[in-house]
């Protein structure tokens, strides 16, 4: 462990406790997010580092998660890998089996997004499902959003049939890690349920968070096939947001410009004002939330995917346009109405 120990002391310098100490198995750092957001360390030992839990969490900018992340984020691919290694040597060795490494998740038994087994990548110039070409072509999904967004389809491997015959949208955190990923049938005759998600937790995701530039306007949509019509666009995957999803956590953190509630045409006024105003309430977004009410006369689709499928990027600008603000009137009156449904 003095080896992983060792790696740490390199990335943030020597932690409060001041040496390894075998006895120890949480130790204090000094926190590089806090560093970067002050301009230099605070030399508070805020970030701290379980070895039992195989986690870390700092006490004042709230960044948390496992340690390979934080390894990955601040050491770069060369300490990855170096990390990995001694992991795998530890895992391999007569000492795995001491109760200390059982209860080590992260290290010994990191669970990892992966994407089904018979997942390739679609290519248009040689494929030979009609369904599937005719399906895309439908939803005016061509080779340029393919690459971008590497989209895929599932095949038949006798075991995974829930993911047989899947259109596959992965979606990679900002590291370039695999975090989640949505299947949609497209055979015209499949009777099973359209949408199936991997087994993670939706609220701990932003779905290709690697693509998100937090300077620009950011447009929130329902689906996962919505968002990957226009530039920096989040699919919720429904209708709701809460103050524990990631989605939320993370608009309060890095969001700079305006944030656009864009939901599908069905959506109704009270759950599109709940949404604008958990956001609108929170002080970092005071201000920049903005709604656009899809299926109505002047906008007559009931999502991103009709737009683009009826008049491409350009009809999805124009629908920017009608992009509207509560009045200060409008929020006293639906937080009258709504008093004991929202949570401030």
């Amino acid at each position: 462990m003095i080896r992983i120990y060792n790696i740490l002391t390199e990335l943030f310098g020597q932690p409060k406790q001041g040496c390894f100490d075998k006895t120890v198995t949480q130790y204090q750092f000094n926190c590089p997010n806090c560093a970067e957001e002050n301009g230099g360390v605070d030399y508070k030992y805020n970030l701290e580092i379980s070895f039992s839990l195989g986690q870390y969490h700092c006490w004042a900018c709230g960044i948390s998660g496992r340690i390979s992340k934080l390894v990955k984020i601040y050491g770069g691919k060369q300490t990855y890998d170096d990390y990995i290694r001694i992991i795998n040597e530890i895992k391999e060795s007569k000492y795995y089996n001491l109760d200390f490494f059982k209860e080590n998740r992260d290290i010994f038994e990191e669970d990892f997004v992966k994407l089904p087994k018979t997942f390739q990548k679609i290519n248009l110039s040689n494929c030979r499902d009609r369904q599937l070409v005719k399906y895309l072509n439908k939803r005016k999904i061509d080779q340029d959003i393919i690459d971008t967004y590497n989209i895929g389809v599932t095949g038949w491997d006798g075991e995974e049939y829930t993911w047989k015959n899947r259109i596959i949208i992965p979606s990679y955190d900002y590291t370039g890690d695999l975090n989640y990923f949505i299947g949609r049938t497209y055979k015209e005759n499949d009777k099973r349920i359209k949408y199936r998600n991997c087994d993670f937790d939706k609220k701990n995701i932003i779905l290709h968070e690697d693509k998100i530039n937090w300077d620009c306007d950011i447009y929130l949509v329902e689906g996962a096939f919505d968002c990957i019509y226009y530039y920096n666009s989040i699919g919720m995957m429904g209708k709701t947001l809460t103050k524990d999803s990631k989605i939320y956590k993370i608009l309060k953190e890095r969001s700079h410009a305006n944030i656009v509630v864009c939901l599908d045409g069905d959506t109704t006024d009270d759950e599109i004002s709940k949404i604008y105003l958990l956001l609108d309430n929170a002080n970092e977004l005071k201000g920049r939330v903005r709604y656009i009410k899809l299926g109505t006369n002047d906008i007559k689709y009931k999502d991103f995917g009709e737009i683009y499928e009826a008049e491409g990027k350009s009809g999805i600008i124009r629908a920017f346009k009608n992009q509207k603000q509560y009045s200060e009137q409008e929020i006293i009156k639906i937080k009258n109405l709504n008093f004991n449904q929202y949570d401030y």
